[in-house]
């Protein structure tokens, strides 16, 4: 070795050369022999004494090398460490005892270790590795470089290290910045002036905590305060963003208390246009040697998840009324049947002079609002679907106007074009609806105003910016110029029972909801308080062209035939027949389907067949009216049944035909609707035949 190689050793360059050699020619052994250094007496000796070594000591000669530099002797032990191996552990470093393996922080790391250490001895092929070394106290990313050499007799291995954490903490942090930067969660990070150690008293922590000041964070974070990038709030401190007020002061507690945990919180934030907003928040405490260094905010905007857990839960309130609604309805509306009935059919009995029939006609009045009472609950039960039928929704939207502003200082504007496509609605229900909202406009306005009603014609395509299915439909809209909603009421208005009025009942806007929605279609609000709202539905119309023109209805239809009527109120039976023979039919009577089936069949076989039977639906206790036509139509196909409820908690009073009735005869009716269908379901069905 010439002096130029010596002085390319002692800076370090020549142990590249020969790497960079090693790794080119890989395929060859490659030792280093460094014999012509020492004397000859050390040279055939059996071990080494690095004072015999030539050319100002080889040993000074590592210890001037700037990179960490280990000769590992082939038991593995670690007989040399030069000075910038030595610096690396900080607090002094003693080659007693100490292995290559021991180096490294893990049994399995060490395990890899000796392996790599014995190949290099053994093949004599240079390695490079890159791992994670322990230096005493002090943890490293190293890149290693091993490869033999010669010393005297003794072969070795030359170690040498390149400390690679400060190139490797930057691309951490490089990458943790380009992750932050794009994940869709807002985050920012907060540093402190000084650490913050636990044992301070928490008031002295908390106010320490809100003067942490933003250093870093993503453009996401900085939306959700309507700022397009996070350069705005740097250097902002942590109590202007979240300040310790009310249930803020109780998070910030909780988390100073748990040692700076990983929390997660929600809150909920008023903005001016989007108005109530939900979030979900962590807090990462930076905690070093028992101090809180500095912390991460991340922040996730949930309001639409918010949103569509309330829509559920508002179902389930609803779900939950259904069931109490349905009860109810059933039992009250044959009570409002007998009624009604009763009080029609004692008026038939007298002249209309009599003194008796204007209380009479009271008694009925009071009865109808009582029956409307019960259509309110309705809604709300499970599978209580409405009967539909083509209508003219302008007619419904004008009577339920006039009749509720009768008297009122309200006026009331119609836009109401002449081309607007007829609905297949309920109208008994939607008439509730119309009528729900022009009450609210009229209580928005106590000292008088206009409301506007409008409809449209309004075709949903893929497009459309609303959750409705594709078609037409027709979109009505109740606005008024009162004192507006609040904005946190919004949410709210289409709960059950919840209301701002001292007298209010709730439940107006919520049968609304719940009765546009069985309908297939959508309701929604706009409000700004101090101006007006406006409430808009849209209902799907129907595929009839025009909706038929009612012509003058005829009390108690007149007929003949034979009418068997199936319930199990004996008032329902007792009232349905005086009507029957009023109009001219005769009449039997079954309490359940069991009688009925066995009634139909013996005067079918008798050759004398019902010409129409009337059916309960429900039986308490008995067989309804559901499972009874079914076996009734294997006796007779061509049975003319007409299905009666108060309330069905399945779609048969919606889709009777379906199920084998010609006909539909809701709860409470009284003499003239009872004709009606029954004529109608007889006559049909004889032209039909």
């Amino acid at each position: 070795m010439n002096p130029e190689d010596i002085h390319n050793l002692t800076t370090g360059t020549m142990v590249e050369t020969i790497i960079t050699e090693m790794n080119e020619s890989a395929d060859t052994t490659q030792t280093i022999d460094l014999s012509s250094l020492f004397e000859k007496e050390a040279s055939e000796a059996d071990s080494l004494d690095l004072k015999k070594v030539k050319l100002a000591s080889f040993g000074q000669l590592l210890q001037a090398i700037s990179v960490p530099t280990l000769l590992i002797a082939r038991s593995h032990a670690v007989r040399f460490a030069n000075a910038a191996f030595r610096r690396l552990s900080k607090e002094g470093f003693s080659l007693k005892g100490i292995t290559f393996s021991s180096l490294f922080p893990t049994p399995k790391e060490a395990r890899k270790a000796q392996l790599l250490l014995e190949n290099v001895f053994a093949e004599r092929k240079p390695r490079i590795r890159e791992t994670r070394l322990q230096i005493h106290k002090t943890r490293i990313w190293g890149r290693i470089h091993l490869f033999t050499i010669r010393l005297a007799k003794q072969q070795m291995v030359l170690v040498q290290i390149e400390n690679l954490t400060a190139q490797k903490e930057l691309v951490t942090i490089q990458k943790y910045k380009k992750l932050v930067k794009i994940f869709p969660i807002g985050i920012v990070e907060f540093w402190l002036r000084k650490p913050l150690p636990s044992t301070l008293a928490k008031g002295d922590l908390l106010d320490g905590i809100l003067r942490a000041r933003v250093v870093d964070g993503n453009n996401e974070f900085a939306r959700m305060y309507k700022l397009s990038s996070i350069d705005s709030l740097m250097g902002m401190q942590l109590g202007r963003l979240f300040p310790a007020r009310g249930k803020g002061r109780v998070i910030y507690e909780e988390w100073i208390e748990k040692g700076f945990p990983i929390s997660s919180f929600n809150t909920k934030e008023s903005g001016e246009a989007e108005g109530i907003q939900y979030y979900e928040n962590t807090l990462i405490g930076n905690v070093n040697m028992g101090s809180l260094i500095g912390f991460w905010w991340l922040k996730r905007d949930i309001s639409d998840k918010k949103r569509m857990e309330e829509e559920i839960l508002k179902g389930q309130k609803l779900e939950a009324l259904g069931i109490l609604a349905g009860g109810i309805a059933h039992d009250f509306n044959n009570l409002l049947t007998g009624i009604l009935g009763n009080i029609s059919l004692a008026q038939l009995s007298i002249e209309q002079s009599h003194a008796a029939y204007s209380r009479m006609e009271a008694a009925g009045k009071a009865a109808v609002r009582a029956r409307d009472l019960t259509r309110q609950l309705l809604p709300f039960s499970r599978g209580g679907a409405p009967i539909k039928k083509t209508a003219s929704v302008s007619d419904i939207i004008k009577d339920c106007a006039t009749f509720v502003l009768r008297g009122s200082k309200v006026r009331c504007e119609f836009v109401l074009p002449k081309d607007l496509w007829p609905v297949q609605i309920d109208e008994g229900q939607i008439s509730q609806v119309i009528h729900n909202l022009i009450i609210n406009a009229v209580q928005a306005m106590p000292n008088g105003g206009t409301v506007t009603v409008r409809a449209v014609n309004v075709r949903v395509t893929d497009k459309t910016a609303l959750p409705l299915e594709k078609g037409k439909y027709v979109r009505i809209s109740v606005g008024d110029t009162g004192v507006g909603i609040p904005q946190e009421h919004i949410n709210k208005i289409f709960d059950p029972y919840f209301t701002t009025k001292p007298k209010g009942t709730g439940l107006g806007l919520a049968t609304s909801y719940s009765i546009v929605k069985k309908h297939g279609g959508l309701i929604t609000v706009n409000s700004e308080p101090g101006v007006g709202t406006s409430f808009y539905f849209f209902l799907p119309a129907s595929a009839r062209e025009k909706a038929p023109v009612a012509g003058d209805e005829r009390p108690l239809v007149k007929g003949k035939g034979r009418v068997l009527v199936m319930d199990d109120e004996p008032l329902i039976r007792d009232l349905a027949g005086e009507f029957l023979k009023l109009m001219g039919y005769s009449v039997s009577f079954a309490r359940n389907g069991t009688e009925a089936i066995r009634l139909y069949k013996e005067t079918l076989d008798e050759g004398r067949p019902f010409d129409a039977i009337i059916m309960d639906l429900t039986i308490p206790g008995g067989m309804g009216g559901k499972e009874a036509i079914q076996r009734i139509r294997r006796i007779d196909p061509a049975v003319k049944a007409i299905v009666s409820s108060g309330y069905s908690n399945d779609p048969i009073m919606s889709a009777h035909e379906k199920y084998g009735f010609k006909g539909v005869l809701p709860k409470p009716y009284d003499g003239n609707q009872l004709s009606q269908v029954l004529d109608k379901v007889i006559k049909r069905t004889r032209n039909s035949g």
